[in-house]
């Protein structure tokens, strides 16, 4: 980006700021986050919500981190909005084959909203396979406590359907 901290802080305090005056619920997304500094993460994370972010998403741009360091990061983020009504959400690219284990361990470490696609289908090498990350979290709820509201009974001919089309 070419900016400095306080120019980037600065943006993203215009920018959440003017989309909560439009809107109820503001996703800011830390573009390359995982790759990122944790205190200036945290830093910028703080400031998003305080400029009135509800979501705050932690992608994983290019597919590079491991399980434990993107639990480590969602579990940093976590302390960041403790008390208030936030949620954490997860992009993860699949270039390393990690996109779904990375967003099981972010959901194990708190995060409540993953950004998926069906048959993994996503921009450069794919995101996180949707029903993988589904039958997963139904499988093993025992582990996660958490459960989706989507209807597994749909998944194959879902995945069928956009396999034809694509």
């Amino acid at each position: 980006l070419r900016m400095t901290r306080a120019e980037v802080l600065e943006q993203i305090r215009a920018g959440v700021s003017a989309c909560a005056a439009l809107a109820p619920t503001v996703e800011f997304s830390a573009e390359d986050a995982t790759r990122t500094d944790i205190g200036f993460l945290r830093e910028a994370m703080a400031c998003a919500i305080e400029s009135g972010a509800k979501v705050l998403n932690v992608p994983d741009t290019v597919g590079y981190t491991m399980p434990v360091e993107y639990h480590r990061i969602v579990t940093n983020i976590l302390e960041v909005i403790a008390g208030r009504d936030v949620i954490i959400s997860t992009h993860c690219h699949d270039d390393l084959g990690l996109a779904v284990a990375n967003s099981l361990s972010a959901v194990a470490a708190g995060a409540r909203q993953i950004e998926c696609c069906v048959n993994g289908i996503g921009e450069r090498a794919g995101n996180a396979s949707m029903e993988e990350v589904v039958m997963a979290i139904r499988t093993r709820k025992d582990l996660l406590g958490v459960t989706t509201r989507i209807d597994t009974r749909k998944l194959v001919a879902t995945s069928r359907m956009v396999s034809e089309c694509t």
